[in-house]
């Protein structure tokens, strides 16, 4: 399952739901997750996550996204839905 991040704190109402298989896409405000400095970030620790780099340019976070996660464009977010044809968004 793919789940659609939206929203900081949906970081942790989706950590219940996770399993091996799914990966997550940080969207929108949820990209500040990404950086190792946030409060967050080590909820996402060992998970299959990319985050949409748009949103992260806009924010200007460019450059302080972890290593361990994968930017991707919208072309990236069409294939990841494609590979997993149920998704969850979290708001």
């Amino acid at each position: 399952m793919l789940h659609i991040v939206k929203s900081q704190t949906a970081i942790i109402e989706l950590m219940p739901f996770i399993s091996a298989q799914d990966q997550i896409l940080l969207i929108e405000e949820a990209v500040y997750g990404a950086n190792p400095k946030h409060e967050f970030f080590p909820y996402l620790n060992g998970l299959d996550v990319a985050v949409l780099e748009a949103d992260l340019k806009a924010r200007g976070l460019c450059d302080k996204v972890s290593p361990q996660l994968r930017k991707v464009d919208y072309s990236a977010w069409v294939e990841l839905t494609v590979d997993h044809p149920q998704s969850m968004t979290w708001e």
